[in-house]
């Protein structure tokens, strides 16, 4: 593929619309000084959006405008466009299409990345860049590809598959010859990597090498945080035993306690219910003796005024009636007599009921002051129980301010950390500072084994010619000699290239000792770095630490000390809640305001209070469970335990 034409309007010196025709092979543009030939680079730079204003010789894009143009009319226009004869790379340009586009699939970056534009249909490939900038010195920049606008990213993602890259040597600008030429084989080879396209899968394996260290921090720093939260999760699911232990043995107390006076009463009810029958009882035997008494009283009327018309019929009549009249009364007599002693023995059992119908009330009442004192005993039992719960409540407060002395302490332990790592940082930045020195020396040192290395090839060759000169012309002695005193010399050499080597060595291994004590600060730096920032999030900030002290009535807590949830789902909670797990839950408006009005007075910062009288609860309709998707555990709001 090649540029088959560049079309310029008023850009730069072309006053107008220009449009110069690239032939295949080698197009050369000549001119005069100030024609305007690297105006049609500085316009393929500005169409391909290759360089900067300043790489194409101008301070800014407004520059770029042709001057006359731009002071005749209200709005200036600067147009390139770049055409691309692509007859000769539209098979390999296709299958590279289809790998690129296989490979987003196959990655799961489909969606991500710019869709890459089919080549089969045409061949020609146009590139525009419109420029427009207003009386105001405001402007605008616009990219096309093929008359459809894009953006700068999408633009280089297109050039790049035809192996043109911004920071490429596909445009040889002035100077650029120069400093090939004198760059060294490293930056040469990474020119021709640029233009082969290795370069770009050099970067991106940087990239991902960078990503991978990134990522290895991180791991490292969540495993930390994650042993702190482990060894809390141990410390809290003990203590939550504890508690749910105490919780269901004063549960069974009260149950048992309450069990026992409903015995007490309900055996009361029954005796109470056996007096009242046996007091039922004793009236109706009252009320029967009572009738048979009346009806007894009755009878005894009604044979006296028998007996008194009997003793006048005696009068009248005679001796033998009278004889008969007398056996007569003294029978009812005895008849009568007999009545009375029933009547007696009833008035006796009639006295028998009325005792035990006393004794019985006398019962009743005694049962009634027991049933009294029953009552007052229960009433002492609940004072005593809700004495227990108050000391019980003192001693969690107790246990409560303990906590937070002891969370003050962590506290003050992770400040004294900070401190701590901030002198080992300290020590680090020193022995960096005593390390590049020796780094320099030892530079120094390798660069003077260089030279003793050159020097001892050199002298070698030099003793060659001379122990060869000697021999054809100088006598055996001093041949000898000669040799001698070279081999001499060559030994001091030797000597001075091994102390030079051995200081090397010793130098190097001081570098590795520092570099190694500097991962293993920096390392110690990140622990205590998440340490902190994990008591941090659990203690909440300053301001809330103050509010906290100061136990201001109605101050419930913060979020996060006012829930429980399943150790399964804590992170995921803790990531959804945020920063909102430091909120203070306060019972009304009035304490939030006594809370920012003691901030304001101690300067402790701010922090944000949840009056519950004004909470108002979000309404929000539930997918129903059966069209929830595979994998979802349910809604956070059901996944929290809290008081109601």
């Amino acid at each position: 593929m090649h540029i088959k034409s560049v079309e310029l309007s008023h850009f730069k010196s072309f006053g107008g619309t220009s449009k110069i025709p690239l032939l295949p092979g080698f197009t050369v543009v000549s001119g005069p000084n100030g024609s305007g030939k690297s105006n049609i680079l500085d316009a393929l730079l500005f169409a391909l959006g290759l360089s900067s204003s300043k790489g194409m010789r101008a301070e800014r894009l407004p520059d770029l405008v042709n001057q006359n143009h731009s002071s005749r009319r209200a709005t200036a226009e600067a147009v390139v466009t770049a055409t691309f004869d692509i007859s000769d790379g539209v098979d390999l340009l296709s299958q590279e299409v289809e790998l690129e586009a296989a490979d987003r699939l196959n990655n799961g970056h489909s969606e991500a990345s710019a869709p890459m534009m089919p080549l089969s249909a045409t061949q020609e490939w146009s590139v525009t860049r419109r420029l427009r900038v207003t009386t105001q010195g405001t402007y605008t920049s616009n990219y096309y590809i093929n008359g459809e606008a894009c953006t700068l990213s999408q633009l280089h993602e297109q050039l790049q598959r035809f192996r043109i890259y911004p920071e490429g040597y596909n445009v040889v600008l002035q100077g650029d010859v120069t400093s090939i030429i004198s760059m060294n084989p490293r930056e040469r080879r990474e020119i021709i990597d640029e233009m082969a396209g290795v370069a770009a899968f050099d970067r991106k394996i940087n990239q991902a090498r960078q990503k991978l260290d990134t990522v290895k921090d991180h791991e490292e720093r969540f495993r930390i945080v994650e042993r702190e939260l482990n060894g809390q999760l141990e410390r809290l699911a003990q203590d939550r035993q504890k508690a749910e232990k105490y919780q269901q043995l004063k549960a069974q107390l009260q149950e048992r306690l309450l069990w026992e006076t409903l015995l007490g009463w309900q055996r009361l009810q029954q005796q109470i219910q056996q007096i009242d029958q046996q007091i039922e009882q004793g009236d109706r035997q009252q009320i029967e003796l009572t009738q048979n008494i009346e009806a007894l009283q009755q009878t005894i009327e009604q044979a006296t005024a028998a007996l008194a018309t009997l003793n006048q019929r005696v009068k009248a009549l005679g001796e033998e009636d009278h004889l008969a009249l007398q056996s007569t009364l003294a029978t009812q007599e005895a008849e009568r007599r007999q009545l009375q002693r029933q009547e007696a023995e009833m008035t006796a059992a009639s006295q028998s009921i009325s005792a035990q119908l006393a004794q019985v009330q006398v019962s009743i009442q005694t049962y009634l002051a027991s049933l009294e004192q029953i009552e007052q005993q229960l009433g002492q039992t609940l004072q005593q129980t809700l004495a227990s719960r108050q000391q019980a409540l003192a001693i969690a407060q107790t246990e409560l301010d303990q906590c937070r002395a002891a969370t003050d302490a962590i506290a003050d332990a992770s400040q004294a950390w900070v401190q701590a790592q901030t002198q080992h940082r300290h020590q680090l930045e020193h022995l960096q500072q005593q390390l590049a020195p020796q780094q320099a020396v030892q530079v120094r040192l390798q660069e003077r084994i260089q030279q003793l290395t050159l020097q001892q090839q050199q002298q070698s060759e030099t003793l060659k010619s001379l122990v060869d000169a000697i021999q054809s012309a100088a006598p055996p002695s001093e041949a000898a000699a000669e040799q001698a005193a070279a081999q001499q010399h060559i030994q001091n050499l030797a000597q001075a290239v091994a102390a030079a080597e051995q200081e090397h060595q010793v130098q190097q291994a001081t570098r590795d000792r520092l570099m190694q004590e500097q991962r293993d600060k920096q390392r110690q730096l990140d622990k205590l770095e998440a340490q902190a920032q994990a008591l941090q999030e659990t203690q909440g900030t300053q301001a809330t630490k103050v509010l906290l002290n100061e136990r201001l009535p109605g101050v419930c807590g913060l979020v996060a000390q006012l829930g429980r949830v399943d150790p399964r789902y804590q992170l995921a909670l803790e990531i959804a809640a945020g920063s909102r797990l430091g909120y203070l839950v306060v019972e009304d408006d009035r304490v939030a305001a006594a809370g920012i009005e003691l901030l304001k007075q101690r300067r402790a910062g701010r922090a944000t209070f949840l009056p519950l009288n004004a909470i108002r609860v979000p309404h929000f309709s539930p997918v129903p469970a059966w069209k929830r998707p595979e994998g979802m555990v349910d809604y956070a709001v059901n996944l929290i335990d809290c008081e109601p």
